[in-house]
């Protein structure tokens, strides 16, 4: 076994956590990247399209990732908890061929479909075609759309190898590569549309095409170097292959078998899971509109130019810069589903039901428990924290302040109240694939794809409904109904599979929130003495923002260590730590 065995050398909290290290650090180049590239794509039409380009790839890419890979982090998990090791070797082979195939096809399928994607999504004079001198906006987005299909080519590579090294439980090189992966992404990204548009003069159209070809250039960076990592790692799994005594099962069609009817479940899960976005994007603007019309916002003859104005920059900060914020607490889903696969299917063939029911608290509690305090301070701090980043213009955006529909100071509040409601949306969107990773690795994948089913078809059917009554705060309205729906059905079939009992769980988020009146108590006080984090620049913004958000922070983690809950749920005690540091 290696180093005692060196796969189980992490907990699913140390996997966890490592993993969404590794995503968050990625998810935070993503998010300060997006700053100067504004200022590269110009505003307007060009941070449009890249925005909803780039939700259309993640999409795909949610799909791409959550299928094979899953189902090849289970087998690997099996195999190996069986010290079968030729058989995973088999899995990893199978795997990266039928990977390959697929990322063709959906390469394919992205070229063939960027066309009609294109008239569907952006509508031909839309955002200021005037802005653009070469094309129109629908060829820069069909464009735009077929550069991004190179990437679906690869990045199924990359992660059917990361699948292998989770079902190894190795997240260290799972959670590196990823990093690695974005700093080549927005270094690329930053650069080369730089020298296009600074340097060479070239239209700012071609910093939309280099943003969206560094997705390829990044995961062909990431597959060189978990390729090398990968020939100095199989030299000790093939050497404990060679030595085994277990069995092999080699015959492909039998692995090819087993690969597809495990994949099979994640792929449902993924588009129905990452569904919400979608949804959410092809509803909001008729809604809304709905709701202008309804509440003195238009007539017969169409929406006001107020009206207009405000669902412009609501629509605009949703698809781009709320749906980035959103992502800092969304890194624990893919972290901790990345970490549960191997441990709970471990579990499962050692037939440890203790520890599997223990696995699942602590994998829920951890979520919550960082999950809910970051969820918070997004609602907290909406309005400096939109200053700093993604500070909005009026509308129009050109116009002189007396000409303006909308100050910069109301877009900003408006811009901010959004925020304020998705921060909502934020946690139930990080608690959403959580619940469905623990389904599917308890083997409840039938119930957990009915289970999802009803809630997005719920969401469906509600959603203009309230929006056209609410207004935008009717999408979340939308998700937190279906969403607990979800959450009630997938825990009760947790619970009486596993005898699972929420009281411990429920009281120590009784103590989380207490925690979270604390962050509240904070900042209102810091703002009382004029840290406000926005109006006096945004370094002077940051610094205040950092003070009052660390300040919080200590808060809510000195309340928590007082009942125990960070010894309790992420095992970790700083105080004994000092003390041996100490006594040594």
């Amino acid at each position: 076994m290696m180093n005692s065995d060196k796969r189980q050398k992490q907990t699913i909290i140390a996997g966890g956590l490592i993993s969404t290290a590794g995503i968050f650090f990625a998810k935070f180049l993503g998010l300060f990247y997006a700053v100067p590239f504004n200022s590269i794509l110009g505003g307007g039409a060009n941070i449009a399209i890249y925005g909803v380009a780039y939700n259309i790839y993640n999409y795909v890419l949610n799909i791409c990732l959550a299928g094979v890979p899953f189902a090849i982090a289970t087998m690997v998990a099996k195999y190996v908890s069986k010290e079968d090791y030729r058989t995973a070797l088999m899995v990893k082979k199978l795997s990266t061929t039928f990977m390959l195939a697929f990322g063709a096809a959906a390469m394919l399928f992205m070229i063939l479909c960027a066309a009609p994607f294109a008239k569907m999504l952006l509508p031909k004079g839309a955002m200021g075609a005037g802005d653009q001198s070469m094309m129109d906006n629908i060829t820069i987005m069909r464009n735009v759309l077929m550069i991004i299909a190179i990437a679906v080519f690869f990045v199924p590579i990359l992660s059917s190898i990361r699948g292998f090294y989770q079902g190894l439980k190795d997240m260290e090189i799972y959670a590196l590569s990823q990093v690695l992966e974005q700093i080549a992404r927005v270094v690329f990204l930053l650069v080369s549309s730089a020298i296009a548009v600074y340097l060479l003069g070239m239209d700012r159209t071609w910093a939309v095409y280099f943003g969206a070809f560094s997705t390829s250039i990044a995961a062909i960076l990431a597959i060189i170097h978990i390729h090398f990592y990968d020939r100095k790692q199989m030299k000790e799994i093939k050497a404990l292959a060679d030595a085994q005594a277990a069995s092999a099962n080699l015959d492909r069609k039998d692995l090819f078998r087993e690969l597809i009817f495990i994949s099979i479940p994640y792929l449902f899960m993924a588009i129905f899971g990452y569904s919400d976005s979608i949804i959410n994007s092809f509803l909001l603007k008729g809604g809304m509109e709905a709701y202008y019309m309804g509440h003195g916002g238009g007539s017969a003859t169409g929406l006001s130019e107020l009206a207009s104005a405000e669902l412009t920059i609501i629509i605009g900060s949703i698809n781009y810069a709320i749906v980035k914020l959103m992502s800092i607490p969304m890194v624990l889903a893919p972290g901790f589903s990345s970490a549960i696969l191997p441990h709970i299917t471990s579990a499962l063939v050692r037939k440890d039901y203790k520890l599997v029911q223990k696995n699942i608290c602590e994998c829920l509690e951890t979520v919550l428990y960082i999950g809910l305090p970051v969820c918070f301070c997004l609602f907290v701090y909406a309005k400096p924290i939109y200053a700093i980043l993604f500070p909005p213009a009026g509308y129009p955006e050109n116009a002189l302040p007396a000409a303006q529909l909308i100050s910069d100071e109301q877009a900003l509040d408006l811009c901010a109240q959004v925020l304020r409601w998705f921060s909502i949306e934020a946690l139930l969107s990080t608690l959403g694939p959580i619940f469905s990773s623990l389904m599917m690795a308890v083997e409840l994948r039938k119930l957990n794809i009915r289970n999802l089913a009803i809630a997005v078809g719920l969401k469906f059917c509600i959603t203009y409904p309230l929006l056209a009554y609410f207004g935008y705060p009717g999408l979340i309205f939308s998700s937190l109904i279906s969403m607990s729906l979800l959450f009630w059905l997938d825990g009760y079939a947790l619970s009486r599979r596993f005898h699972i009992q929420w009281k411990k769980t429920f009281r120590r988020v009784v103590v989380m929130v207490g925690g979270l009146v604390l962050i509240m108590i904070v900042a209102q006080c810091a703002q009382a003495i004029g840290l406000q984090g926005y109006g006096s620049g945004r370094l002077m913004g940051m610094i205040q923002l950092g003070i009052s958000g660390i300040l919080a922070m200590i808060a809510y983690y000195a309340f928590t260590y007082y009942f125990r809950l960070p010894q309790m749920i992420l095992h970790m005690d700083p105080l004994n730590w000092f003390r041996r540091r100490r006594e040594k």
